[in-house]
This record gives C-alpha cells, sequence and structure tokens, in this order.
C-alpha cells in the first residue's frame, strides 16, 4: 500500500538559529511532530493522534538562516489502532537531507486506544 506525501516549505529566519548560527533542532523537532501530526490526521480523517514516539532523531546536514527546507511526512505503514509515519526534511535549494527520523501515532478515543478510520485514497 502506498500513501500520499505530505510537505510543508518554511524559510529559516534568525530567530531560529542557535548560538553555533545554526538551526536549532528543538525547532526541527516540533515541526517533525507537526507534520507526523498532520500526515496521519490527512490519510485517516476522523482519527484524534496523539504521539507515541519518535524514533533515533537524524539531524544530517546543518541548515542556517535564509536556507528554505521541505519538512515531508508520509504514513510507511499502519496497524489496528497506529500508523508509523516516515518524517524528513531537506534543503529545497541544495536538495541536501537534512533531518530524518519515524513516529508512531495512535488513534485514541476517550482516553483509550481506537481502531483507525478508513484511509483516503492518494
Amino acid at each position: 500500500m502506498s500513501y500520499e506525501r505530505h510537505e510543508k516549505t518554511l524559510l529559516i529566519r534568525p530567530e531560529f538559529l542557535n548560538h553555533a548560527g545554526t538551526m536549532f533542532g528543538g525547532y526541527m523537532m516540533e515541526w517533525a511532530d507537526d507534520m507526523a501530526y498532520n500526515a496521519a490526521s490527512l490519510t485517516f480523517p476522523g482519527a484524534t493522534f496523539v504521539t507515541k514516539l519518535f524514533g533515533q532523531i537524524d539531524f544530517i546536514k546543518p541548515v542556517f538562516a535564509g536556507d528554505i527546507i521541505k519538512v515531508c511526512g508520509q504514513v510507511m505503514s499502519k496497524g489496528t489502532t497506529s500508523c508509523k509515519v516516515h518524517v524528513w526534511s531537506f534543503n529545497a535549494f541544495t536538495n541536501e537531507n537534512v533531518f530524518d527520523t519515524f513516529a508512531v501515532m495512535v488513534n485514541v478515543k476517550n482516553g483509550a486506544k481506537a481502531p483507525l478510520p478508513p484511509q483516503v485514497s492518494g
């Protein structure tokens, strides 16, 4: 089964930089969580997703002010109540990968795991 890819384009502004002049990893982690939620929710409308876990977070290349990056997410697999989402980012100018991880997103209803609703065809 193939799932649709989702992406967001972001301009890296000076306020996103750390003391070393590169992008602070916390922003990328926040954007990765947002993208995992978005990809899961757009694939399985009607679900109420929460983040269960993130895999190893790999910061591959530094990102600087003025760079434009694309943050992408795509459901890789699904279970009964959860799905695994690949999240990655690349520099839109150079096409170099800058970030890679995965998240497990769980559908919850009334505080308990719930079956995933039907997926959207893509």
